[in-house]
C-alpha cells in the first residue's frame, strides 16, 4: 500500500549511510523548550544541533520507505540490547518532538471550534507519527524489556512514570479524545480515528510488555507518594537524554528530521520487528487491521510527519 503519486526512488550510498550519534545506533542528546514543570536549564543551546537539509531528508525518507536494504554494512550490526535501547530512547525523543509540534498547532487554534483544514491534516499526521513511535519503542521482546529497559527506569526512580513527561501536558486533552478529536464535525473524523488508534496501540503495547498491568508508579504507590514536580520532570528528561533551553523552531525541525532519518534507516534494515511478533503473545489490541496498516505503512508515516512539520499538505495515504 503506497501513498498516491508516490514513485519508487533509488536508495543511494549517502541515503543508506548511518549519520546519527558517534557510531551506528549511538545516542544523541535532545534539546527541547521549557514546558510545564520542565524549566530551562541552559541560557543557550547546550550542544550544537546537527546541520540538516530538510528537503534532502524528506527525499531520503521516501527512498527508504520504497526500498528494502540488504542489511547493515559489515561491522555495523548492533547487538539486540543496543538496538532496542536505541529504539527506546530515540523513539521517545521523536515522540517529544511530535508532541511539541502538535501542541503548537492546538495553541494556534485556541478559541476556534476546529483548526483549519491544513492544520487538521497535520494533526492527523502527527498522531499517526505518535502511533508509529509507540510501535517502534514497543517493538522489543518482553523479556528484553524486563531485563534491560524496565530495571533502568526503576533505578532512575522506583515510581518512574510516563505521566511525568513534560511535553505531554499541552496535548493530553487531544489524546484523551477531547478538543478537535472529540468533535462531531465530519472534518475532524480522520483525526478522531487516529486518536482512537493511538489509544488502541498504547493499550496493546502496555498489555504485551507488562501483562500483569502494574506500572512502576503503581507498584511504588504503597511505599511512597510521587507527585509530578520539577524533580520528576528532571528525572524524566535525564533518562531520555533531554535538555531544556530556548530553542528555535528551525532547530526543533532539524532535530526531528535527523532522528526520523535514523529510525527509517534502522527499520529499512531490520524491519519493525527484528525478532518477530512473539506469536500468540500479541494482545487483541495489536491484532486489529488498523494496527496492521500502521505497521505496514510505518516508513510512509514517518514521511508524513516530515511533510506535516514543514507545512506540506499533499494528499497522503490514510491508515
Amino acid at each position: 500500500m503506497r501513498p498516491p503519486g508516490e514513485t519508487t526512488l533509488v536508495v543511494d550510498q549517502h541515503t543508506s549511510t548511518w549519520e546519527f550519534g558517534d557510531f551506528p545506533y549511538g545516542l544523541e542528546p535532545l534539546t527541547m523548550p521549557p514546558v510545564g514543570h520542565a524549566t530551562a536549564s541552559f541560557s543557550e543551546l547546550p550542544h550544537p544541533v546537527p546541520d540538516c537539509d530538510l528537503d534532502v531528508v524528506r527525499f531520503q525518507l521516501s527512498a527508504l520507505a520504497d526500498s528494502a536494504l540488504a542489511g547493515a554494512p559489515e561491522g555495523d550490526e548492533p547487538s539486540k540490547e543496543q538496538l532496542f535501547w536505541f529504539r527506546w530512547i530515540t523513539g521517545h525523543q521523536i515522540t517529544f518532538l511530535i508532541w511539541h509540534l502538535t501542541g503548537r498547532l492546538l495553541a494556534k487554534a485556541t478559541g476556534r471550534e476546529l483548526p483549519d483544514e491544513h492544520d487538521l491534516t497535520r494533526l492527523e499526521r502527527y498522531t499517526y507519527g505518535y502511533c508509529a513511535m509507540l510501535l517502534y519503542t514497543g517493538s522489543c521482546p518482553r523479556d528484553l524489556y524486563h531485563s534491560l529497559i524496565r530495571p533502568r527506569m526503576y533505578l532512575q526512580h522506583r515510581g518512574f512514570s510516563g505521566t511525568w513527561a513534560p511535553d505531554f501536558v499541552p496535548v493530553r486533552g487531544l489524546f484523551r479524545g477531547r478538543g478537535p478529536a472529540g468533535s462531531s464535525l465530519p472534518e475532524a473524523a480522520g483525526l478522531a480515528r487516529a486518536v482512537e488508534l493511538n489509544k488502541t496501540i498504547h493499550d496493546g503495547i502496555a498489555a504485551r510488555l507488562v501483562p500483569e498491568g502494574r506500572s512502576l508508579l503503581q507498584q511504588a504507590m504503597g511505599a511512597t507518594t510521587v507527585r509530578v514536580s520539577q524533580r520528576t520532570a528532571l528525572l524524566y528528561d535525564n533518562f531520555f537524554m533531554t535538555l531544556r533551553a530556548e530553542v528555535s523552531e528551525e532547530d526543533i525541525l532539524a532535530q526531528l528530521f535527523h532522528r526520523l532519518r535514523a529510525v527509517a534507516l534502522d527499520v529499512s534494515r531490520h524491519g519493525l520487528y527484528p525478532l518477530g511478533h512473539e506469536g500468540d503473545d500479541r494482545p487483541e489490541e495489536l491484532r486489529s487491521p488498523e494496527v496492521a496498516d500502521c505497521e505496514a505503512m510505518f516508513s510512509h508515516v514517518l514521511r508524513g510527519v516530515a511533510d506535516a512539520a514543514i507545512g506540506e499538505t499533499k494528499p497522503h495515504a490514510h491508515l
